[in-house]
């Protein structure tokens, strides 16, 4: 078989998410959580919580974009002047 830049680069990648979702398990299987607070004992805390200031992100750019939009001719019209 002959080996491929792309065969190559699927081996690295397979082996690199592979590694690290490993890491991940064998970390959080023997790591100890110390939580400072009560509410972060609860399933699921931080994914709630990412998924909803991840949505406040999209929403606030989306509000900015519609703040900041500037007519089509815009430009045209300063070319005039």
């Amino acid at each position: 078989m002959k080996i491929t830049k792309n065969f190559l680069l699927k081996f690295y990648y397979i082996v690199f998410v592979g590694g690290s979702l490993l890491v991940g398990f064998l970390l959080l299987y023997f790591d100890k959580l110390h939580y400072h607070f009560a509410f972060q004992y609860i399933p699921g805390f931080f994914a709630i919580c990412g998924f909803l200031f991840c949505s406040i992100l999209i929403l606030g750019a989306k509000l900015l974009g519609i703040w900041l939009v500037r007519p089509v001719d815009y430009y045209e019209k300063r070319k005039r002047k």
